[in-house]
């Protein structure tokens, strides 16, 4: 009896399949896509449409199409395209306009997404994107104005063009940074003035973060800008982190009772330095990024002056001692700080580098030349009393400012190849590129 139930049982099922693999329902047969444009492997660059052409039909009525175009991350890099169908049938034919001067090179991907109300399916077309070479456009300068105090002025200045004004402001200045992909440029008081996001094309101020204003006290203590985001540490103990639109990216674990005086972002973590009030020690503290969380801590003696990504898991600390300055290499993963050099002069004043090639560093009028991977150190300049420098690895040049004067010179060699005066003591300098 059980026997016969199971043949019984085997036959519904049997019926059952083949009634609900009728074309009517088909929830398994893909629609049938024929992508035409763009080519498989067509190279593609800045300024050049990619034309989109596709055949596309389906059994059951099409309800949109998704084009996208995407790269290795499988990340938009364009505005995605919808559409709405309704038909059974549909040719597509758009396009997409490479006006991102900022796509890395290599490969990208077509995405076409199909969808009914029951399924969705995508169809690729491989495309690669040649980069734009990134070129040095010009030295950007904050100026103290002569005439008038506390007052700022902002400079531009090709190499060999004459200099001309883009924005001032008026407060105070502490530091500022440049985002050449997105053409901004920060800057930041200390007490006075808020971090400002300049548009440099515009030449007006896109979003600001106002400072809490009460005198003496500061309120912004580091300002540092990469390719992504600008951060500024705040008295309140807080790192915080902006996108280029001025929405919050990162904010911080709050530390009471010091400040955060420098920093660094380095792939998913944020290196920072914490120096607390009342006390010789200072502590490296390693936050998740974009968590802001704490994964390591470190306490270090000595008054760091800078911080720089060196290799793929560890930064340089650049650090004032009781005796001579020196660097040292602090591995993120061990928490580990191993010193590479004790220098010869007796403070470092300012210090500018990253990677593993060229660093400067200024102690009185020398400017020395500091090379971490053959741990040479050699004075490279003398300048009286420079206020400010910026270093163009594309180029080799090396910028230092003293008084009105920014000077460059070009590696090796420490003669002057050109001067650029400005109408105004130089308080900061920055680097433009095209991307």
């Amino acid at each position: 009896m059980f026997s016969a139930f199971r043949k019984y049982i085997f036959f519904f099922a049997l019926l059952l399949l083949c009634f609900s693999c009728s074309k009517g329902d088909d929830y398994i047969t893909p629609p049938s896509v024929n992508i035409s444009k763009p080519f498989q492997n067509q190279i593609f660059g800045f300024g050049d449409t990619i034309f989109i052409q596709a055949s596309i039909s389906h059994f059951r009525e099409i309800e949109s199409i998704k084009i996208s175009l995407l790269n290795k991350a499988l990340s938009p890099v364009m505005p995605v395209l919808n559409y709405p169908v309704n038909e059974i049938d549909y040719q597509v034919n758009t396009y997409f306009v490479l006006d991102d001067i900022n796509l890395d090179d290599g490969e990208y991907f077509i995405q076409l997404k199909v969808s009914d109300k029951e399924s969705s399916w995508n169809e690729w077309a491989d495309i690669r994107i040649t980069e734009v070479v990134r070129e040095f456009r010009s030295v950007v300068a904050v100026l103290a104005t002569p005439d008038i105090i506390n007052a700022f002025e902002v400079f531009e200045a090709p190499l060999n063009v004459s200099s001309s004004k883009l924005y001032g402001f008026s407060g105070d200045h502490h530091g500022s940074e440049i985002n050449s992909s997105f053409d901004i440029h920060f800057t930041a008081g200390s007490v006075f003035n808020g971090l400002i996001a300049w548009d440099m094309n515009k030449k007006t101020a896109n979003w600001n973060v106002p400072a809490v204003v009460n005198p003496p006290q500061e309120w912004f203590y580091h300002l540092y800008a990469d390719e992504k985001d600008v951060f500024v540490s705040t008295r309140d103990g807080f790192i915080v982190g902006y996108d280029r639109f001025g929405k919050v990216s990162f904010r911080s674990l709050q530390f009471q009772n010091g400040k955060f005086t420098h920093f660094v972002r380095h792939q998913n973590v944020l290196i920072a330095v914490f120096e607390p009030f009342n006390s010789h020690l200072q502590e490296l503290v390693v936050f998740n990024y974009p968590g802001g969380t704490v994964l390591k801590k470190l306490q270090i003696s000595g008054k760091v002056k800078h911080l720089s990504v060196y290799n793929a898991g560890s930064v340089l600390v650049f650090m004032n001692q009781t005796t001579k300055p020196a660097v040292f290499e602090f591995t993120i993963e061990n928490s580990t700080l191993v010193k590479l050099k004790d220098f010869a002069f007796d403070n470092c004043d300012i210090v500018i580098g990253s990677g593993k090639d060229h660093y400067f560093i200024s102690s009185g009028n020398e400017i020395w030349w500091y090379r971490p991977e053959t741990g040479s150190a050699t004075v490279y300049l003398i300048v009286q009393e420079p206020s400010c420098m910026a270093f163009d690895e594309l180029n080799n040049h090396l910028f230092v400012a003293s008084g009105s004067t920014i000077s460059y010179h070009r590696l090796p060699f420490s003669q002057v190849l050109g001067n650029i005066e400005m109408p105004g003591r130089v308080v900061g300098i920055n680097l433009r590129y095209n991307r």
